[in-house]
C-alpha cells in the first residue's frame, strides 16, 4: 500500500540503530574475556543457579496463584466477584523492590510483628533466601498471568465453555479439561513475562541478598569498574533469556494478545452457599496480603517519618514523570511506525521482530551494552548526554508491549477498512487520520500507559544510566533500602505506587471498555 510507505522511512533510523546495537553487543559480549580476578567460575555458577531457580520458582508460584483466581472471577458468581475482578491486579503497581523491603521490614528480627510472635515463642523465618524471595516476587508479579489469562478467558474462553457444555461436560470438567488446556499459550506467555521481570529485577534481589546476574552486572560495572566483565555477564544472561524465549515459542506462545472482550452474554455459574463464602475468603486473603498489608505498612512508616511525602519529593516526582512521559511518547510513536511497516513489507519483518524484542532483555543488560557501545565507538560515556541515554535505553527495553498491542489492533482491522485503505490515494496523512488512527487508538492508549508505568518503575537501567545528580523515585528508593532505611523509603514508594495505581485503573477500564 503506497500510503504506508512513509512509515518505512520513519522507522528506518530506529531499525538501523537497534540492529547495529544488538549485533555489536552480541559480538563483544561473546568475544571478550571476563577479568578473572574479579569474577571466578564459582561466582558464575552461583549467579546462574540463583537466577534460574528464582525465575522458575517465581513463575510457578505466580501461576498457582493467578490461574485459579482468573477462573474464579471469570466464571463464578460469589460475593465481591466484580470487585476482585479488577482489584486483584492492583499489586502490579508495586515494584518488586518495594515489595521486598516491605516484607523484609515486616519480618526482620527487630520488627513489632517478630517481637509479638517471639513473645509466644514463635520465630518467624527469614525471607532472605530463594524460597522467600520467590514468594515475595510472586505476590507482586502474579497479575501479569492473572490479567492475561482473564482476558483470554473473557474473549475465547466463554465460547469454548459453551461448546464443552453442549458435549455433556459439567462445569468443572469444562473448565479444567477443556478451557485451561486451550489457554496454554496465554498461561505460558504470562509465566514467561513473570520470569523476565524476575531476572531483570535488581532492587528486590539486592534487599533479599540473592546474588543474580543483575547484581553481578551492577557490581562489575560500579564496584570493580570492569566494563568488559559487565558486558560479558550481560551476554551470559542473554543466553538464558533467549532459552526462555525459545521454550515459550516452542510451547505456542504468541507475541501479541488481542485486547477484546467477548460480545456474548454469559451468566456466571452459581455456587453453593459454602463455596460462595469460601471463594470470597480466598480472594480476600490474597487481596489483603498482596495489597492491603503492604500499603498499610508503607503508610504506617510514612507517618512515623518527619518528612512530608509530596513536598520533600517534588524533584523526584518531576524527574520520574518527565522520564515516563518522554519514554512513553517516543516508544509508542516508534512502535506505531514499526507496526505499520511490519504490515506493509514482508522483507523486513525479521529485522523488526528483533528490534522490538527488548522487553525480554533485562534493563541492566541493555544499559551495560549501551554504555560499552558508546564508550567503544565514541570514547565517551552515554551519561554525558544527559537523560537522553536513559530514554534511549528504556525505549529499547519497552518497545515490545506497544508494538504487540498495535500489531494486534491492525490484525483486527475489518475487511472493509482494509479495502478503503487500499483504494485511498497516496495521501499518507489522510489514510492515517481517517482509517488507521481509529483502529490504532486502543493500542496507542494502552501501550502509552504500560510504557509509562514500566519506565517510572525501572530501577537497574535508571541507576546505571542516570546523569550525575539526577534522581528519580525508583533510584531514591534504592538509596534508602540499600542502607536498610525502610521508613525513609516509604515516602517515595507511596508516591510511585499511587501514580502507577492511577494508570493501572485506567488500563483495566480501557481493556474492559475496549477504550
Amino acid at each position: 500500500m503506497n500510503n504506508l510507505k512513509i512509515w518505512r522511512y520513519i522507522s528506518s533510523p530506529w531499525l538501523i540503530f537497534s540492529s547495529f546495537f544488538f549485533v555489536v553487543f552480541f559480538f563483544f559480549s561473546f568475544s571478550s574475556d571476563i577479568e578473572s580476578e574479579y569474577i571466578n567460575n564459582k561466582y558464575l555458577i552461583i549467579l546462574f543457579l540463583n537466577t534460574i531457580l528464582l525465575s522458575l520458582l517465581t513463575g510457578l508460584i505466580s501461576a498457582l496463584i493467578a490461574i485459579p483466581l482468573a477462573v474464579l472471577v471469570t466464571f463464578y458468581k460469589f460475593p465481591g466477584h466484580n470487585f476482585f475482578n479488577w482489584s486483584l491486579s492492583l499489586s502490579i503497581a508495586f515494584p518488586v523492590y518495594v515489595y521486598s523491603f516491605i516484607y523484609v521490614g515486616i519480618f526482620e528480627y527487630s520488627s513489632p510483628i517478630s517481637e509479638l510472635f517471639r513473645s509466644f515463642n514463635i520465630y518467624l523465618p527469614s525471607l532472605k533466601n530463594i524460597i522467600g524471595a520467590s514468594i515475595i516476587m510472586s505476590m507482586a508479579l502474579f497479575p501479569y498471568i492473572f490479567i492475561l489469562v482473564k482476558a483470554q478467558l473473557s474473549s475465547s474462553g466463554i465460547k469454548i465453555f459453551k461448546a464443552a457444555k453442549t458435549l455433556g461436560k459439567d462445569n468443572i470438567q469444562a473448565i479444567y479439561k477443556v478451557i485451561l488446556p486451550s489457554m496454554k499459550p496465554a498461561i505460558i506467555g504470562g509465566i514467561t513475562l513473570v520470569m523476565f521481570e524476575t531476572i531483570s529485577d535488581f532492587g528486590g534481589v539486592s534487599t533479599l541478598r540473592i546474588d543474580t546476574f543483575t547484581i553481578g552486572i551492577y557490581e562489575a560495572w560500579f564496584g570493580y569498574q570492569s566494563y568488559v566483565s559487565a558486558v560479558k555477564l550481560a551476554g551470559y544472561l542473554m543466553i538464558y533469556v533467549l532459552f526462555i524465549m525459545f521454550i515459550g515459542k516452542s510451547l505456542g506462545v504468541r507475541s501479541e494478545y488481542l485486547v477484546s472482550k467477548s460480545p456474548e452474554e454469559f451468566e456466571k455459574i452459581e455456587l453453593s452457599k459454602r463455596d460462595k463464602y469460601l471463594s470470597f475468603l480466598v480472594c480476600l486473603v490474597i487481596f489483603v496480603f498482596v495489597f492491603c498489608i503492604p500499603m498499610v505498612q508503607l503508610i504506617t512508616w510514612n507517618f512515623s517519618s518527619t518528612s512530608l511525602a509530596v513536598l520533600s519529593n517534588l524533584n523526584l516526582i518531576f524527574n520520574s514523570l518527565l522520564i515516563g512521559l518522554l519514554v512513553a511518547a517516543l516508544t509508542v510513536f516508534i512502535a506505531m511506525s514499526l507496526a505499520l511497516s511490519y504490515q506493509s513489507l514482508n522483507k523486513i519483518k525479521l529485522v523488526i521482530s528483533i528490534s522490538t524484542s527488548g522487553y525480554a532483555i533485562p534493563g541492566s543488560v541493555i544499559s551495560a551494552g549501551l554504555l560499552f557501545f558508546f564508550d567503544y565507538l565514541f570514547n565517551t560515556s552515554l551519561t554525558t548526554i544527559g537523560i537522553f541515554g536513559l530514554i534511549l535505553c528504556l525505549s529499547l527495553r519497552f518497545m515490545t508491549p506497544p508494538f504487540n498491542y498495535l500489531l494486534a489492533s491492525l490484525k483486527n482491522m475489518s475487511q472493509s477498512s482494509m479495502s478503503s485503505l487500499s483504494l485511498m490515494p497516496t495521501n499518507s496523512y489522510k489514510a492515517f487520520k481517517q482509517v488507521l488512527l481509529p483502529q490504532l487508538r486502543p493500542g496507542l492508549v494502552i501501550g502509552f500507559m504500560i510504557v509509562f508505568i514500566e519506565s517510572i518503575k525501572e530501577q537497574p537501567a535508571t541507576l546505571l544510566l542516570r546523569p550525575v545528580g539526577f534522581d528519580t523515585l525508583s533510584t531514591k528508593i534504592y538509596n534508602y533500602t540499600s542502607e536498610g532505611q525502610w521508613i525513609l523509603a516509604s515516602s517515595p514508594s507511596i508516591i510511585l505506587i499511587f501514580v502507577s495505581l492511577i494508570f493501572v485503573y485506567l488500563i483495566n477500564k480501557g481493556i474492559n471498555s475496549k477504550i
